[in-house]
C-alpha cells in the first residue's frame, strides 16, 4: 500500500490492516459475531474474571454481547479475540484508536482462568501493541489499571510500558478505593 493511501486511512483501518496475528501458541484476530458464545458470555459473567473491571457492575446477555459487538464495529476501536493455540478462543483485547492525537489505549479480557500467569496475555498485548506502534501516525499506546491488578500490571511492565500517572482513590474494589495507574509505551519518534 502506498505511504499516500496509508496516511489517507485511519489509524483503526491501519491496524487492522497490519495486524500481526501470532507468537507462539498466541493469535489475535478481529472479533466475529460468532465468537458471542455461552463461554464467551460466562467470563463476563464470572466474578473472577472481571473482578477489576467495570463489567461486574453489568449482567451479560446474549443481546448486550450483540450489542458491544456492533457498537464496536461503528466506533474508532478495535475489538479483537485472543486464540490459545491448544485451548481455542481464550479472551478479548480491545484498541480504541485517538486518530486526532495519535494515540491507542489497549484493554485485555483473559476469560478462561486456568491460563492465567502462563504468558497468554502479554503475548496478546505485546502483539496488539507492536501492531499499533508501527501505524506512522501513532505516538502513544496506553493502559490503565487498579494497583491491585498484580496481573495486569505485570502485563504492562513485560511489555516494556512506563509509569505514566496514577489517579489517586479512583475506584472501589469491595469496598475499599485503589489507585489506577496508567501505563504508556511511546513510539521511537515521539
Amino acid at each position: 500500500m502506498a505511504l499516500t493511501t496509508i496516511n489517507k486511512l485511519s489509524l483503526r483501518e491501519q491496524f487492522e490492516a497490519n495486524l500481526i496475528v501470532s507468537k507462539g501458541d498466541v493469535l489475535i484476530r478481529t472479533f466475529q459475531e460468532k465468537d458471542i458464545t455461552p463461554r464467551y458470555i460466562s467470563w463476563l459473567n464470572n466474578p473472577e474474571v472481571v473482578r477489576f473491571s467495570n463489567q461486574r457492575f453489568i449482567t451479560h446477555t446474549e443481546s448486550s454481547c450483540q450489542s458491544f459487538y456492533h457498537s464496536m464495529a461503528s466506533s474508532p476501536s478495535s475489538f479483537l479475540a485472543i486464540e490459545h493455540a491448544e485451548y481455542g478462543h481464550v479472551g478479548t483485547l480491545t484498541v480504541h484508536f485517538n486518530d486526532n492525537h495519535g494515540t491507542a489505549d489497549i484493554g485485555i479480557l483473559v476469560g478462561e482462568p486456568s491460563i492465567w500467569g502462563q504468558g497468554v496475555g502479554v503475548a496478546a498485548w505485546t502483539l496488539a501493541m507492536t501492531t499499533a506502534l508501527k501505524i506512522p501516525k501513532m505516538r502513544k499506546v496506553t493502559a490503565g489499571t487498579l494497583a491491585c491488578n498484580a496481573g495486569m500490571l505485570s502485563i504492562m511492565r513485560k511489555s516494556g510500558m512506563v509509569m505514566d500517572g496514577i489517579r489517586v482513590n479512583q475506584e472501589l474494589v469491595d469496598g475499599q478505593p485503589y489507585d489506577m495507574h496508567y501505563y504508556a509505551y511511546f513510539s521511537d519518534d515521539s
